[in-house]
């Protein structure tokens, strides 16, 4: 199984991280791709090295962070990303109006930089997309601004918009991150969504130490949530729970073929 979006260099995993990893890989959840998503954590590939075979990273500037960084980190950023055959994807960047919803401008700016530099070197992007309370602006946003723009392959992670939002993605060509915030019972729009599309251009995230799933809400989430998930796929889309795992890892392996080859 695969976590395709998690923090494990999080400090709530500072006591036991290397514990979480070994009993995450003896439950056959044995593929993680951890996101460093600013430029204080973007050294901490290290935590990982002995699980240098189970471990891809993706180093990016989060929009939360569109006032805390400076040129010299872009350039940093780019360096970095040429120097680890284990880091794959650059992200995770995007536009959060949520909770920055006058701050649109800012976000995209830092969005298209590091779109420039993934593209430069066939990175993934990996997208963080939260419209704000009142509208779906963010991902109206979106496909405006990286219309034409996106020339590598692309996850949106944990995903928030609506069908059309999904439709428009897929059609893409892009991967749609599903955490465990469809086993929350208010999410029906999320369940519907998944009913509707094909498992080809989905993939099974946790966002460790974030997004728990509903049978461990307010505790702290880990890989293995990614059971709960794939569960609740099948569930929905009345697929065998085996199958669903093994087109996951399909999708992935897709996702990261031919990177790192140029």
């Amino acid at each position: 199984m695969i976590d395709s979006h998690l923090h494990l260099s999080d400090e709530k995993f500072d006591n036991d991280r290397d514990n979480i990893i070994k009993i995450s890989i003896e439950n056959k959840i044995n593929t993680f791709f951890e996101i460093l998503c600013m430029p204080n954590e973007w050294e901490r590939t290290k935590y990982f090295e002995k699980y240098s075979k189970n471990f891809y990273f993706s180093l990016g500037i989060h929009p939360h962070y569109f006032k805390n960084y400076s040129d010299d980190d872009i350039k940093n950023l780019e360096e970095l990303i040429q120097k680890n055959k284990q880091i794959i994807g650059v992200g995770e960047t995007g536009i959060d109006l949520w909770y920055y919803p006058q701050n649109i401008s800012e976000q995209i700016e830092l969005m298209l930089k590091q779109i420039d530099i993934a593209n430069k070197h066939k990175k993934i992007l990996v997208f963080h997309i939260r419209n704000s309370k009142e509208n779906s602006k963010a991902y109206e946003e979106f496909f405006n601004v990286t219309k034409n723009k996106i020339k590598t392959k692309t996850i949106i992670h944990s995903f928030s918009g609506n069908y059309e939002n999904a439709k428009k993605a897929i059609d893409s060509g892009f991967y749609i991150g599903i955490n465990a915030t469809i086993t929350y019972p208010k999410n029906i729009n999320l369940r519907e969504i998944i009913k509707k599309i094909d498992l080809t251009n989905i993939l099974t995230e946790t966002d460790s130490p974030y997004l728990p799933p509903q049978r461990i809400r307010g505790k702290r989430n880990d890989p293995l949530s990614i059971k709960d998930i794939i569960e609740s796929i099948s569930e929905i889309t009345n697929t065998n729970p085996i199958k669903v795992e093994e087109k996951i890892e399909e999708n992935f392996q897709n996702l990261i073929m031919d990177l790192n080859k140029n």
